[in-house]
């Protein structure tokens, strides 16, 4: 994956190769460019995507034989929690090499239903409401919304 920056004041293949994670080899082939070339601010160059680690959920990979129970049991989340989470049903079946997401330790989370109250998600999560709106931003309680608290 790869994404435009804009060059800035100061930046050198070397500096915008280290906040992105690349090599300067890398960007010099990415964009056509000399490895010594000086960057003009206001130039547009292509950068790798930054991946950013995920603070309330993890990848993790089915492997063959795995199950959702089994899954569940490792992580300490609850099956119906899991597969809520994954968008899967009951009677869905994983398999190898599938990506499902597993919630961090210390994270807690809540997806919404019809006619849920902000009282109820603070009682299920234990938190409070400032606390909940911090760390979620708007929260409309809308249907299928996911709810997230880290302790």
């Amino acid at each position: 994956m790869y994404t435009i920056y804009q060059v800035k004041n100061g930046d050198t293949l070397a500096s915008v190769a280290s906040n992105f994670g690349t090599s300067v080899n890398n960007l010099s082939s990415l964009n056509g460019i000399m490895v010594g070339s000086v960057l003009n601010p206001g130039d547009f160059i292509v950068v790798p995507k930054v991946q950013m680690e995920n603070p309330y959920f993890m990848e993790y990979t089915v492997k063959k034989g795995d199950n959702i129970y089994e899954i569940s049991k490792v992580y300490n989340v609850s099956p119906s929690q899991l597969l809520k989470l994954n968008g899967l049903n009951e009677t869905d079946i994983i398999y190898p090499n599938q990506k499902i997401m597993i919630p961090r330790r210390g994270v807690s989370f809540y997806i919404t239903e019809m006619d849920d109250t902000l009282g109820k998600v603070m009682r299920e999560l234990n938190v409070s409401a400032n606390e909940l709106a911090r760390q979620n931003g708007t929260i409309y309680l809308t249907n299928d919304q996911l709810i997230v608290y880290k302790k």
